[in-house]
């Protein structure tokens, strides 16, 4: 009688398993100007967290001071499996809105996107924060710093910027890249 309970202890908590509880990188959105306070809690929790920042140039009547903001005003990045005690971990913390999600669960963010955006952030180029630009030309960037990133090219004003988009939130910053270092790439084929 004993091993009848087992077995089926054993075949209700495979039921409850999720499939893939490989770690995967998620959004979170966070409450206005509370980025740095929340990924200073979510890292004292355990979590892994990527706060992407960008510099930016601010001028007083006095003076100038580069500082340091976030990329995607109110958002983050945490990496964690995907569990329920985890989501529940992350929105139980001061100052986190949601996970961004769809069909009842966080949408993972692809690793490809989180490494475009830290390369381009720590390639020493100027990056600046772009919303609201339309989709053009897909485009690779063949040589320096940013070399193998992947994102639109876009003319602004007289130079040639890299748009790298994270498609959960629809967010982009933007690089300068000289328009003989990309090469497009053909939608819906390897080649290029």
């Amino acid at each position: 009688m004993g091993e009848a309970c087992s077995d089926f202890d054993l075949k209700v908590s495979n039921e409850t398993t999720p499939p893939n509880l490989s770690p995967a990188w998620y959004a979170v959105q966070t409450a206005y100007r509370r980025e740095q306070q929340v990924d200073q809690a979510l890292n004292a929790k355990g979590y892994r967290t990527y706060l992407p920042l960008i510099r930016e140039i601010h001028q007083w009547n006095d003076r100038r001071k580069i500082i340091h903001v976030p990329a995607f005003s109110g958002y983050l990045f945490v990496h964690h499996e995907p569990t329920l005690r985890n989501r529940v971990g992350v929105l139980q913390t001061g100052g986190v809105i949601r996970l961004l999600s769809g069909n009842h669960a966080p949408n993972p963010v692809p690793d490809s996107e989180i490494e475009a955006v830290r390369r381009a952030l720590n390639s020493g180029m100027l990056c600046q924060r772009c919303d609201g630009i339309a989709p053009s030309t897909r485009v690779r960037v063949t040589r320096g710093p940013l070399a193998g990133v992947e994102g639109r090219l876009e003319r602004i004003k007289s130079s040639f910027r890299l748009i790298i988009t994270v498609s959960v939130f629809s967010q982009s910053i933007s690089a300068e890249v000289g328009i003989n270092d990309v090469e497009a790439i053909h939608e819906g084929s390897n080649t290029h």
